[in-house]
Parts: structure tokens; C-alpha cells; sequence
């Protein structure tokens, strides 16, 4: 299947696989930190090279610290 991609909408680093991160993220109600780390996550072997595939990991992770703190700092006003 042939994509159109387009820069704003559909970029061809988010379109490699047989779903779109935006589409995954949305039907799965995502939040936005969880969300931005699975688009990191997808889009880190594609976007960059090197180091900038590094950063899109290291992106990631603080997507996904930024959630583990939110649901401590939660989970102790209980």
C-alpha cells in the first residue's frame, strides 16, 4: 500500500508499521507523557541517526519518568 506522506500530518517516520503511533495512542486513551513515549519510542529508529537516535530514547525515558512520578506523588495523597 502506497502512503501519501505529508510532513505535518503524516510523516514518514510515524508511518512505517501497519498503524500509526497517533492512532495506537488514541485508541488506547493514552496520556500525554505515556503517548509521547510510545512516539518516541516508534519514531527513534527512523527520524535520526546517532545521537539524535539516542536522544528520541533518552526522550523517552523522561516521558515515562515524568508518569512514574506523577502516580507517586499521587499514590501519597491518598
Amino acid at each position: 500500500m502506497d502512503k501519501d506522506f505529508n510532513i505535518i500530518s503524516n510523516p514518514s517516520h510515524y508511518s512505517k508499521g501497519k498503524i500509526e503511533p497517533k492512532d495506537y495512542i488514541m485508541d488506547h486513551d493514552m496520556n500525554w507523557a505515556i503517548g509521547n513515549a510510545v512516539k518516541y519510542l516508534t519514531r527513534f529508529p527512523y527520524k535520526h541517526k546517532g545521537e539524535g537516535q539516542i536522544d528520541d530514547l533518552r526522550k523517552a525515558k523522561e516521558m515515562i519518568q515524568i508518569q512514574i512520578d506523577k502516580m507517586l506523588i499521587s499514590d501519597n495523597t491518598k
